[in-house]
């Protein structure tokens, strides 16, 4: 085990605290807040138990392979039962929370990480091309910002039905294209939008 290569010196500290930090991440390791009792989901250690048979494989690829599937259903998991839903048409967009952080030079960075479910019988297309031509903006009710960084691939995610895909957008600088340079009022209400072709939504964010 980590522990005990690290107590015979063959594994470093820095080695230790890394697999440590990796296994509360994946939710092997449950850390409470003081004076708070947490119940594991069975679906987790079920899940977990599926982690760890991975390492019967002896070909890393297939055990890659394996572990990449199981952490993906718990990551999907983890959005279930962590974050918020909203249901837009036939997709369930989980929202645990955005991040808001200032750049030394005073420039505001929002970022969103979601989590979109099919949970409809067809493929189902999540479309950005670009900062002008996405279906998914920030606004403060006067004004739409536009993403500075997006992991949509070649502007789309294609989502099969009962798949999940975890994507981030980042609002920030002006990145050109039809960008939009985010500003940050602590007296505005702001609203992350989703406009796609099967529904919308307006979901508030708790930037305080």
């Amino acid at each position: 085990s980590a522990a005990g290569w690290w107590a015979e010196g063959i594994t470093s500290d820095a080695e230790f605290v890394g697999a440590i930090q990796h296994l509360i991440k994946i939710g092997t390791i449950q850390v409470d807040a003081p004076g708070e009792a947490q119940v594991e989901d069975p679906r987790m250690a079920e899940l977990q138990e599926q982690l760890e048979a991975c390492a019967q494989y002896a070909k890393a690829y297939q055990r890659l392979d394996c572990e990449d599937a199981v952490e993906q259903q718990i990551t999907r998991l983890q959005y279930e039962t962590e974050a918020v839903p909203y249901r837009v048409g036939p997709v369930i967009y989980y929202y645990p929370g955005a991040h808001l952080e200032m750049t030394d030079g005073g420039q505001p960075l929002l970022t969103i990480r979601m989590l979109a479910v099919n949970d409809g019988t067809d493929n189902i297309t999540l479309s950005c091309t670009g900062p002008a031509i996405c279906n998914y903006d920030v606004t403060d009710g006067s004004f739409a910002y536009k993403y500075a960084s997006t992991d949509f691939t070649s502007g789309s995610i294609t989502i099969k039905p009962d798949d999940a895909e975890e994507f981030e957008m980042v609002f920030g600088p002006n990145i050109g294209y039809g960008g939009t340079t985010f500003v940050y009022d602590p007296a505005k209400e702001y609203h992350f939008r989703i406009n796609e072709s099967f529904g919308s939504a307006s979901i508030l964010l708790d930037l305080e």
